[in-house]
């Protein structure tokens, strides 16, 4: 690349002195990282220094900005989104971003071939897109995470006009969207980082319970929110009985508890609840340590990775 090497050669310039003047130049030319976690009444952001966090920030939106994670006003959400960012001097930032939990969908299907030699969408039964996701198959963007063993895969599915409609977001707010995913795979990929069983995915409106196997989810439920500490707890007491038949052993492990940054209560009282309830307790997943990051953490995981 032509600049390569620029940067290196400039540091000598970014004296303490020049750094506020010269910042915002460059993160134009030497675009950082951004993870976005995407909820319908925040969006909070996601910087990372070496693995430790450099700047977190969540932005509360008005209600109706999103719906389901669908932009209803593109335009000014943009605008919003590139101001925000130029503001804490990440100006053109390439993002990876998280969905909220409900605008996609997965199933976990037998599946034995690693890369299908014609389009995944023609090698599904037609009855799985409105069956598992309300639309037909054509109208998503598919995307299949074969499993460790062989024999089985993960599905993921997400709108293809929602992905377009973040894609000119990015595009007014003048930043490269490199990557948007599920909540579901970021959640599953902070489990299996901590060998977790049984995970809890907490979102502001609605949790969901899932039972994993070779870190693969087998069961689903979805349960109560955050903000009613005392219905979720009672609901996963219920749950544990149906966990015990179907996993005894996975009851003498800690719950995971992924939890999403924007929107979401204070931590400290839901824990206190279901610890009462849950036989090992249970372990947020937030090695950031800055909150309510799990579902950050989950979508950084790759890129953390050596």
């Amino acid at each position: 690349m032509v600049l390569s090497g620029v940067q290196e050669r400039l540091a000598p310039w970014l004296a303490p002195t020049l750094a506020p003047v010269l910042s915002p130049w460059t993160s134009w030319l030497f675009p950082r990282r951004v993870y976005l976690e995407i909820q319908d009444r925040a969006l909070t952001a996601l910087a990372l220094d070496g693995g430790a966090v450099a700047w977190s920030e969540t932005l509360p939106l008005p209600e109706g900005v999103l719906q389901g994670g669908h932009p209803q006003e593109g335009e000014a959400l943009g605008d919003l989104l590139g101001d925000w960012l130029i503001e804490r001097g990440y100006a053109g930032a390439r993002l990876r971003a998280v969905l909220p939990w409900r605008a996609s969908g997965w199933r976990l299907l037998q599946w034995s071939a690693s890369a299908p030699d014609r389009p995944l969408v023609d090698l599904l039964p037609a009855e799985l897109g409105p069956e598992a996701f309300g639309v037909p198959l054509e109208q998503l963007d598919l995307n299949l995470h074969p499993l460790a063993g062989g024999g089985e895969a993960l599905l993921y599915g997400a709108r293809a006009d929602l992905l377009e409609a973040w894609l000119a977001v990015c595009a007014q707010a003048g930043l490269e969207l490199d990557g948007l995913e599920a909540a579901g795979l970021c959640c599953l990929r902070a489990a299996a980082a901590a060998q977790a069983r049984w995970l809890l995915c907490a979102e502001a409106e609605q949790c969901w319970l899932l039972l994993l196997r070779k870190g693969a989810p087998r069961w689903q439920w979805p349960l109560p929110g955050p903000q009613r500490a005392s219905a979720l707890a009672e609901a996963l007491a219920a749950c544990c009985g149906y966990v015990r038949r179907l996993d005894a052993e996975a009851l003498e492990t800690p719950l995971a508890l992924v939890a999403t940054a924007g929107g979401c209560p204070e931590l400290d009282p839901l824990l206190a609840e279901l610890h009462a309830v849950l036989p090992a307790g249970v372990e947020p997943l937030d090695p950031l340590g800055g909150g309510a990051m799990g579902l950050l953490w989950g979508l950084a995981l790759p890129e953390l990775e050596p």
